[in-house]
């Protein structure tokens, strides 16, 4: 199967061997940056991804059967997953309760008709959605009568209280990824889904007794925080401030074209210093950081405000990224959310630590993204 991280800064692809027994293997991998520009807008930024998009289809199918062994003779593909992230999808929690004076049997289209009813409350009210489409939807708890269960269909209860997660984007973007996809691709199924729920569920799986936690996604142009309670999904945040901010910000501190920014933070990152450079640098990372942490505090206060936020974070960002931005939320003041003055526990993953879920041909780099992605399509795959 095929496998897509679509997202703001870049678009990824992959080919997965999946299995029902053993560890699903990755035989290649692509990554296209998005191209970067002093300003975006919503129609540039989606005019460069499905040009990075195009990119990075054409790399797996005429580059990347040949490298994982297929030679002139690729396989029939059956599946393609593709996995979306801000802003290209919007995602929400709804809680549905039903409640009867008497028991009565649950069935699916009872929980079909609580979810009509409560359609209006589910759609995103955020602009430019007000004609989205649903492309994905999981019942992620079931309550009966108090007591949580894996299994509610079949069984009477009086008192019955859903978490749906819902997954939303705007048609006209997935008909134009599809499209793009089946120039070249044409599988038996295709279907879109959430990184957050995607990142939610490997950590679940990963960490089984950490049942409350932050999941914060610092993409290209987008951050997005998603808060975990009691093992359930419950509220996704966005705002616009990523690690495309802090390259905009390089290059007018240091005067370096924008095709230079990536190559010079990375030295950076590396190795610490670049001679007269070093200085700049520091202080654009520095204004960037603080700049980010005002947007995530703001962030953080949007949330419901009933329970104080989990103390542990887990970050998913690019390599030369992550342990600026893991500094920047160490360095930080949140005690106004939580239930001590304690510091946050910022766990960066990282691939080894996704060793037992996916492993990655020799002769490929592994990314941390298309791994999360591919632990779920695995387990999900028709």
């Amino acid at each position: 199967m095929l496998i897509f991280d679509i997202g703001s800064g870049s678009v990824g692809g992959a080919i997965l061997l999946a299995s029902a027994t053993h560890t699903p293997s990755l035989l290649y991998s692509f990554r296209s940056e998005i191209p970067l520009h002093s300003n975006t807008t919503g129609r540039r930024l989606l005019s460069h991804m499905l040009r990075s998009l195009s990119e990075v289809v054409l790399a797996v199918t005429e580059e990347g059967f040949k490298v994982a062994g297929f030679g002139a003779n690729p396989p029939r593909i059956t599946e393609v997953f593709i996995s979306l992230s801000a802003p290209w999808i919007i995602s929400k929690t709804s809680f549905l309760s039903l409640h009867n004076e008497k028991p009565e049997l649950l069935t699916p289209a009872v929980f079909t008709t609580l979810l009509e009813h409560s359609r209006a409350e589910r759609i995103p009210q955020e602009p430019g959605m007000q004609n989205c489409i649903e492309i994905e939807q999981k019942l992620i708890k079931a309550v009966l009568n108090g007591y949580e269960t894996a299994v509610p269909y079949g069984k009477k209860a009086s008192d019955v209280d859903f978490a749906v997660f819902g997954s939303f984007s705007v048609a006209r973007i997935t008909e134009q990824i599809a499209e793009t996809i089946s120039r070249h691709i044409h599988a038996k199924h295709s279907s879109f889904h959430s990184f957050s729920m995607i990142a939610f569920a490997v950590l679940r799986e990963l960490y089984p007794k950490e049942e409350s936690f932050l999941i914060v996604d610092i993409s290209g142009e987008q951050t997005e925080i998603s808060i975990v309670k009691k093992g359930i999904l419950v509220e996704m945040m966005t705002f616009p401030s990523a690690k495309n901010h802090l390259l905009r910000l390089l290059e007018r501190g240091s005067s370096v074209p924008f095709s230079g920014t990536t190559t010079m933070l990375k030295l950076h990152t590396e190795n610490g210093s670049m001679g007269p450079m070093a200085e700049k640098i520091a202080r654009s990372i520095e204004q960037a950081k603080k700049e980010w942490l005002e947007k995530f505090s703001e962030a953080l206060s949007t949330f419901s405000t009933e329970v104080f936020l989990p103390h542990r974070v887990f970050l998913t960002a690019d390599d030369d990224v992550s342990p600026i931005f893991a500094q920047a939320i160490h360095e930080g003041s949140f005690s106004r959310f939580a239930m001590s003055a304690a510091l946050f526990d910022v766990t960066e993953l990282r691939n080894d630590q996704l060793a037992s879920l996916v492993s990655w041909s020799p002769a490929q780099a592994p990314d941390v993204f298309i791994s999360l992605i591919a632990a779920v399509a695995n387990r999900l795959r028709r």
